[in-house]
């Protein structure tokens, strides 16, 4: 990573090893940026390059050495985007300074920074790193969580643990799913005199650990949420002074202890994602004080998620990501709880001292619900794919406990899908467009006797009547979150709430229905449980074995095919989401794509280009709607958080599929760097197959709610979308404040203003550069482009009630002959 790919970078940071009598040995492979870990140790030492005039601008001339680095980078008030890590070993030392003890010189300079920061602390050496406790003057009331099954054996043990806590103002609230009785009862009353409490008895079954914990939230008044499992034990009386203290500093979500087992070996030193295609306790089964590939276990950790045994959080950064995900019935929502807090922008922190012991590990084995493993893969994928940002790429994805990674190791991601039984998923453009229409001539097949039977049952059931079943013909799933996709199940989650639709999901593929259940869920909460799945493989004895309905609605060219052909619905209809016959060139696959237009399905079409296409051209009849996006996920920045334009941020998706003239945005981009070197910062996403040479930042594969974070930060997007319908893409980076340079074309005239929201570009490269550069040479212009793009979103994009009012009646009345 160079500073001329990514202007934006003040610190680049990088991997280092000793060297040992002539050999090079003991290598530290660092994460990326962690400001939590600077707190009790030096972890970055001298493997790091500094932008120097930004560090002269800000510190004047730095002294040559760790400890002067060391107080720079807690002094510098820097962001995520500021800080990359080159996960390569570039500097090798003798006997380096910061990996000794910090001493009292070192407690001295980071209590004096950070009380120059407005948080006040009594910083002191201990056990190999700096104890950093907060101290204050009123301490908020902090309400402990913890669901028990009556266990009087834990309980007993971890209430009489809580007296020693040096914390006055605390609640405790127990939710006890075992029986309540007046002896339960009595022995509360016993055990916990003189403690403020609470006990909520659980009675509600099928159990979910979730809801419980949920449910002892709800029942708490606390400021700061700590959530405790029964089986835990305090052993230092500073612990939640600690836990509070540290979770109210800015940008902290949840904050945990390196747990210790009961035979003193470490059970938690945060929370990994990789092992076993699942997540696990980093550092598991060692001992304290123990060196690493990654650092020592004493040091403070960043880390994508804390143990649920053991979490302090902010009660409105809980709830601001909704509290613990039920879609989990006992294990993985905690890791959740983290990704959410680190989706929303805020880190979380492991503390590495000895203070709460948990005597039960937590693992991934086989009394974990089936559902809870698939709706982990869900929420996890992203990181399963493209790794954990903690853990070095360098460091084996395979094992909690660190160690080098092998050659051929299996991405975990792909670990994850074979323990569930799920082949993966590819989709990407074929180059042989014959060969593709040589495998779906006879899927694909349809009869002039087929569109004659729909239409006939059209006219039929030409009078409007309730619709209480719907059949939605999909493809398998790869990711439920976006795309059209998210609007076929958007639309049937809607109606079924709001209008008591059963729906059905009728899948083109392989069997596999806790997959495409838990599916459902994660993006819909309810929709997976409350549809019945049926998978067929487009023959038509396949195509008979598929369950009446009201209304069958294909999803794409295919399926909108096999919904005239299966004849199991009194009424068919068609989700148009874009013009696919322009997937591909002038072919069979042209053609057999435009017959499933010409088949007098009812059409649901998303946008005005496409019920133009569908109305207009085809003569089909159609409900129209236009797109809107999420905007608790897609909006600006905080007003405070000025946008800044030094460098010009720019945005474009790298997919290289042919609609999306990625060869046109690659040249223009690649000119535009040439031109404005460090002043511009591109970056992609979409995937990872940019030539070295590109001096673009690639951000893979990421989830959607972490877009909208980079997208707020983006100053131009780039789309050239050569079909009939934009993506939402352009709508997500709109809603985010974000002006567009986007294709000239009548089809986008309904989203695209030009001059008003965004530059329209003729589809050549030399255009297309001409108004990203004029875009990156005029701020003035970008700031009321992006003005008039949030009005567009804002005026007519804002709002899924509203784009999809009147689809259920449609459903109901396509003909329109009801009163």
């Amino acid at each position: 990573m160079r500073f001329y790919e990514d202007p934006a970078a003040k610190l680049l940071t990088f991997d280092s090893d000793l060297l040992e009598g002539g050999k090079r040995v003991s290598p530290t492979f660092r994460p990326q940026w962690s400001p939590d870990v600077l707190l009790g140790n030096n972890y970055i030492g001298r493997a790091v390059a500094i932008n120097a005039a930004w560090a002269c601008d800000n510190f004047g001339e730095i002294q040559n050495s760790d400890s002067a680095i060391w107080e720079m980078l807690l002094v510098a008030a820097i962001s995520d985007v500021e800080v990359r890590h080159i996960p390569r070993v570039l500097l090798s030392e003798r006997n380096p300074k910061w990996l000794t003890t910090p001493d009292a010189g070192d407690a001295s300079m980071v209590q004096r920074i950070l009380l120059e920061n407005g948080f006040e602390a009594e910083v002191k050496p201990e056990n190999g790193s700096l104890s950093v406790l907060p101290v204050k003057t009123q301490w908020p009331l902090a309400s402990i969580i913890v669901p028990t099954r009556h266990s009087r054996e834990n309980m007993g043990r971890l209430i009489r643990s809580l007296r020693m806590t040096d914390y006055q103002n605390f609640e405790l609230i127990i939710v006890d799913n075992g029986v309540e009785s007046a002896e339960n009862s009595a022995w509360y009353s016993e055990n916990l005199a003189g403690l403020r409490h609470r006990i909520v008895w659980w009675t509600e079954q099928p159990f979910n650990y979730n809801r419980v914990n949920n449910s002892g939230v709800s029942a708490s008044s606390g400021e700061y949420l700590v959530l405790l499992n029964d089986d835990t034990e305090i052993v230092d009386s500073r612990w939640l002074k600690m836990l509070v203290g540290h979770a109210g500093r800015a940008g902290v979500g949840g904050v945990g202890f390196q747990l210790l087992e009961g035979n003193g070996r470490i059970q938690h030193g945060g929370v990994f994602i990789g092992p076993g295609g699942f997540a696990d306790n980093l550092f598991h089964g060692m001992f304290p004080h123990s060196k690493t590939l990654i650092g020592s276990t004493d040091w403070y950790r960043n880390s994508l998620a804390v143990t649920g045994a053991c979490v302090a959080i902010r009660r409105d950064h809980f709830l601001d990501v909704g509290g613990l995900d039920e879609n989990f019935i006992l294990m993985g929502s905690d890791v959740v709880l983290g990704l959410d807090q680190v989706l929303a922008g805020r880190r979380n922190l492991v503390i590495p001292f000895d203070m709460v012991r948990h005597y039960e590990s937590l693992t991934r084995g086989g009394t974990v619900p089936e559902q809870d493993l698939f709706a982990s893969y869900w929420r996890y994928h992203s990181w399963l794919r493209h790794g954990d940002p903690y853990v070095s790429p360098n460091v084996s994805r395979s094992s909690a406990v660190p160690k080098f990674a092998g050659k051929h190791e299996e991405n975990p991601a792909l670990v994850c899908q074979r323990a569930l039984g799920r082949r993966q998923i590819k989709f990407v453009q074929r180059a042989n467009i014959a060969e593709e229409a040589r495998q779906l001539l006879w899927t694909s097949a349809v009869t002039r006797d087929d569109v004659a039977r729909l239409r006939s049952s059209h006219q039929e059931h030409a009078s409007r009547f309730e619709v209480r079943t719907i059949n939605w013909f999909i493809p398998e799933v790869d990711m439920p979150f976006f795309g059209g996709l998210n609007t076929a199940f958007r639309i049937a989650d809607k109606m079924r709430v709001e209008n008591g639709v059963r729906n059905r999901f009728v899948v083109l593929g392989e069997p596999a229905e806790m997959f495409l259940r838990t599916a459902l869920d994660a993006a819909f909460p309810g929709l997976g449980r409350d549809s019945e799945i049926h998978f067929y493989d487009g023959s038509d004895e396949s195509l008979k074995t598929i369950p009446k309905a009201d209304a069958a609605v294909g999803t794409l060219w295919l399926t909108a095919l096999h919904v005239a052909r299966s004849a199991t619905a009194k009424r068919g209809f068609y989700l148009v989401q874009d013009y696919e016959p322009e997937f591909y060139p002038a072919s069979s696959m042209f053609a057999m794509a435009e017959e499933s237009y010409r088949l007098g399905l009812y059409g649901l079409c998303n946008s005005p280009s496409m019920y133009k296409t569908y109305v207009g051209e085809y003569n089909g009849r159609a409900f129209g709607f236009t797109p809107a996006v999420d905007r608790g996920v897609y909006h600006p920045a905080d007003s405070s958080d000025e946008r800044e334009y030094d460098p010009v941020t720019i945005f474009a998706y790298a997919r290289d599929h042919f609609r999306n003239c990625w060869e046109l945005v690659y040249a223009a981009l690649s000119e535009i760097k040439k031109k404005h070197g460090r002043n511009v910062r591109i970056i992609v996403a979409g995937a990872r197959y940019l030539p070295e040479s590109a001096d673009f930042v690639d951000l893979g594969l990421m989830d959607y709610r972490e877009t909208a974070l980079h997208y707020q930060k983006t100053d131009i997007g780039v789309t050239m979308q050569i079909s009939r319908h934009p993506s939402y893409l352009p709508l997500e980076l709109m809603a985010c404040g974000v002006p567009m340079v986007s294709p000239d074309s009548h089809w986008f005239k309904w989203l695209f203003k030009g001059d008003g929201n965004s530059l329209e570009s003729m589809r050549s490269v030399s255009d297309l550069f001409r108004n990203l550069d004029t875009l990156v040479t005029d701020a003035q212009l970008r700031k009321r482009l992006s003005q008039g793009a949030i009005q567009t979103i804002d005026e007519s994009h804002s709002s899924w009630d509203q784009a999809l009012a009147g689809i259920y009646e449609y459903f109901c009345d396509p003909e329109g002959t009801g009163p």
